[in-house]
């Protein structure tokens, strides 16, 4: 049965080859994750949703090129993201960038990715803050030849767009998620998700200050911070 079924998924992407038909689309989200929690994990399960994204690669990086705050050791960071994640199926890891020694920069990452999946339409998820801030990124418009850009709306997402940004969505915004799914890149999707003021450097604090966070992050990862004795005025990562 076994052999059945793998005769046949063989036959089925040979055929979507022939055909040049896209495989469904796959989802990134990258960050520090340090540590991880509800307003990252939150609304990209709703952005997923409503691009009808059926799976998100969560993607920690090693060297963030944008964060002055030096991050956790790379194996504390990984295992809070494993526990914040077990309980939802359409999100995975992918470890790629926090194994590098090299600096994390997202147009390398893509690159790789087309490369593994020349026929499935790219979707990096990203929030308005980094929308805003998108002109800065390293090759930022050779981004748009590898992924679409799945926006989730954030907390200060009302600042008024620049020239060159709004320029750019009249260019590539979409109104539906079916474009993602005809076409490999290219476009930016708005999703509408919940707006949660919750900051990873706000939660750093709370612990240090042993303050709660039961409305900020996962209790398993409170547990963790605390056995690990992370985010402590005495800490060596």
């Amino acid at each position: 049965m076994s052999f059945v079924f793998a005769f046949y998924s063989h036959v089925f992407r040979e055929l979507c080859t022939k055909l040049n038909i896209l495989r469904p689309a796959l989802g990134i989200f990258g960050g520090t994750f340090d540590p991880v929690h509800y307003g990252h994990t939150q609304p990209v399960i709703v952005a997923a949703r409503q691009a009808a994204v059926q799976s998100v690669a969560m993607l920690p990086c090693h060297i963030p090129v944008h964060k002055a705050h030096a991050p956790s050791a790379s194996r504390h960071r990984l295992a809070m993201l494993k526990l914040a994640i077990e309980q939802y199926p359409q999100l995975y890891i992918d470890e790629r960038e926090i194994h590098s020694d090299t600096p994390s920069y997202t147009i390398h990452t893509l690159r790789a990715l087309r490369k593994e999946y020349p026929k499935h339409p790219l979707c990096f998820f990203i929030g308005m803050d980094s929308l805003h801030s998108l002109l800065s990124w390293n090759e930022w418009q050779a981004l748009f030849d590898y992924c679409h850009f799945v926006v989730c709306c954030r907390p200060g997402s009302k600042k008024p767009l620049s020239e060159e940004l709004t320029h750019l969505l009249a260019q590539r915004q979409v109104s539906t998620n079916n474009a993602l799914h005809n076409a490999l890149n290219g476009k930016i999707f708005l999703a509408d998700t919940p707006e949660l003021a919750i900051s990873s450097s706000e939660i750093r604090q709370r612990i240090e200050d042993k303050q709660p966070t039961d409305d900020m992050l996962d209790p398993k990862v409170r547990r963790y911070i605390e056995t690990h004795k992370l985010y402590q005025p005495s800490t060596t990562f």
